[in-house]
């Protein structure tokens, strides 16, 4: 379960654990810290033994969680975190690697990465700061997350030598955004997809296509999650991130690869779950609170141009890029009943694209989208 080939990779396991949730979301939870720390002990156990997780997961606990979990076993995992943008300039990285550090209690990270884009700073700024890590080996491997194949293009540029050695996102069977230019791009300069949320919240996709991954799931004998872990594997250079911390999904999990999707299953896949997005008039879109109900979200295109909740990049950054032709991973959306409101949909993510979107184009351009029918 791993690619054994490469230095510094022996741990690098084909299926690893994210950490999103250890600890709480983003505040820290102490209340599950012994069964958290030993969900990832279980995980390593059985063979996942790539560790993804951030210093702004449960406010730095996840890490700490984490730290604690590969206590005397550091050798036999790869851990992997990610700095946020505001900390994205020179000083800003390596002191929020040094703080990453503390809070793992390890001496290196394998992979360390930027969580989101930040426009505000130069990216050669921080790309020099993590080529500052790297020769004073605190860290083995740059890498991004949420970037656009622009800016890993931008990011790459920046470095004096070496690659960047992935770029994580979301990937999944419901989210295939991946597959229209980063997930090619990745292959051909040799980076890795590092798929989060790669079952999609165990929320269901779609009618047609939960009905073939029943019936694929029956024919060989797995679970409709193991199934999909597989196909994510078994695209090129895709290594998703699933977070559990019940015993006998991590170890679904684990056992996800053995066995191996036929071609003719897998093409069959790719048909019920296609990755093109469709296009709606925003104006039809109905703008609420998010999914917990517990976040702040811009009601007006007039909150969105202030930004006062300080997103980074804005929903004005992202505009100028797109009036510019760059492309958006499509929004979710779920339909409703129009009633007199006159909208046909409600916005379930991506509220900073969608509005970057209405900025970019003031109304006049259907956005693309993706629809949860059930």
């Amino acid at each position: 379960m791993e690619y054994v080939n490469e230095p510094h990779l022996e741990n690098f396991s084909r299926i690893g654990q994210g950490c999103m949730g250890i600890g709480g979301e983003f505040q820290r939870n102490e209340f599950r810290s012994k069964e958290d720390i030993e969900a990832v002990k279980l995980g390593i156990e059985m063979g996942l033994r790539l560790i993804d997780t951030a210093e702004v997961y449960a406010d730095g606990h996840s890490e700490e969680l984490v730290g604690k979990a590969i206590a005397g076993q550091r050798d036999k995992v790869f851990v992997a975190t990610k700095f946020s943008p505001q900390n994205s300039s020179y000083l800003g990285v390596i002191k929020a690697a040094e703080a990453s550090l503390v809070r793992l209690n390890t001496t290196y990270i394998d992979l360390y990465q930027a969580h989101w884009p930040n426009p505000d700073i130069d990216i050669k700024e921080t790309m020099d700061a993590l080529q500052t890590l790297v020769s004073q080996e605190k860290i083995r491997f740059i890498g991004l997350s949420n970037f656009s194949k622009r800016e890993m293009c931008e990011a790459q540029a920046c470095l004096s030598e070496g690659k960047i050695f992935s770029n994580q996102i979301e990937y999944n069977l419901f989210d295939r955004y991946a597959d229209e230019d980063i997930a090619p791009h990745c292959h051909e300069n040799g980076a890795r997809v590092i798929a989060y949320s790669p079952l999609d919240k165990a929320k269901a996709t779609n009618g047609e296509g939960n009905k073939l991954l029943t019936e694929l799931a029956e024919k060989y004998q797995c679970s409709q999650s193991q199934l999909t872990l597989n196909w994510l594997v078994s695209q090129r250079r895709v290594t998703p991130i699933p977070k559990s911390s019940n015993p006998a999904h991590i170890k679904q999990n684990a056992e996800a690869l053995n066995f191996e999707i036929d071609t003719a299953d897998l093409k069959q896949m790719d048909l019920y779950f296609p990755s093109t997005p469709v296009y709606v008039d925003p104006r039809t879109i109905k703008v609420s609170l998010d999914g917990e109900g517990c976040r702040e979200v811009y009601q007006t295109i007039e909150e969105a141009l202030l930004n006062e909740l300080g997103h980074t990049p804005s929903p004005q950054d992202l505009a100028r890029f797109i009036s510019q032709g760059e492309p958006i991973k499509p929004v979710r959306l779920r339909p409703i009943s129009t009633g007199h409101s006159g909208y046909k949909y409600e916005l379930i993510e991506g509220r900073v694209r969608y509005w970057a979107w209405v900025i970019a184009y003031n109304w006049e351009r259907f956005i693309p989208v993706y629809i949860r029918t059930n």
